[in-house]
């Protein structure tokens, strides 16, 4: 219990500081005191709070290893952060994106550092990168445009979730999208061809994804087996 309010204290001084970093990157976009406002004032900020500390008090109740706690927790802020920027002005951070990657670089170091195995820690990794990239390339193709703000959250994603745990963030994310289009169908307010920010969705799946990873023992498994 006392892991739970910790965690849950410790989001709460989260949720605050990165309103803030959130506030500084829309005001380097934007001059529009409305999108600016919309994530200071003070009902924004409250909510923020609320799921951050709820969202930590999960990851101290769930995760009991103290680095994978500590990257679970600058996956989710972030994630958080990037998916409110992009909802706000439809804009995804490279700062932000850059961040998860030095972090996930960090944590690879660290692990492998400590004896854990290159093939199991390295690859999953590299090829949850390459996966992310890809697939948000592939629309293009169909002429179906994509930022490349998207895309490098992507691939970042896949960097720090490995290939498994992208491929579950993604059906997070799709499984959103499709419900959001529907309510955009059936309110009259939209159409399939409705532009969406992508931003909240994947984010949608990083947190869902580091807190309840469906493929973990699959993942190790199957790169396990193939070098």
């Amino acid at each position: 219990m006392t892991d739970i309010i910790y965690g849950g204290a410790l989001g709460l001084l989260a949720a605050l500081a990165f309103n803030r970093i959130a506030v500084f990157q829309i005001k380097k976009r934007t001059d529009e005191t409305s999108k600016i406002e919309a994530v200071k004032n003070t009902a924004a900020i409250v909510i923020w709070v609320l799921l951050s500390g709820i969202l930590f008090a999960a990851v101290f109740a769930i995760i009991k290893d103290t680095p994978t706690r500590i990257e679970a927790v600058a996956y989710i802020s972030i994630a958080i952060s990037i998916g409110v920027v992009d909802l706000d002005i439809k804009k995804i951070p490279n700062s932000s994106v850059l961040a998860l990657l030095l972090i996930r670089t960090g944590f690879l170091i660290y692990a492998i550092a400590t004896g854990a195995p290159l093939k199991e820690t390295l690859i999953p990794s590299l090829a949850g990168l390459a996966g992310g990239f890809i697939l948000y390339q592939l629309p293009m193709f169909f002429g179906i445009p994509i930022g490349t703000g998207d895309v490098k959250y992507s691939a970042a994603i896949g960097y720090c979730l490995g290939a498994f745990g992208y491929l579950q963030a993604a059906l997070i994310m799709a499984a959103g999208l499709v419900i959001y289009l529907i309510y955009l169908v059936a309110t009259k307010k939209g159409s399939l061809k409705t532009a969406v920010p992508m931003g909240p969705y994947l984010s949608l799946g990083v947190v869902f994804t580091v807190l309840f990873p469906m493929f973990g023992e699959l993942s190790q498994t199957v790169f396990s087996s193939l070098f």
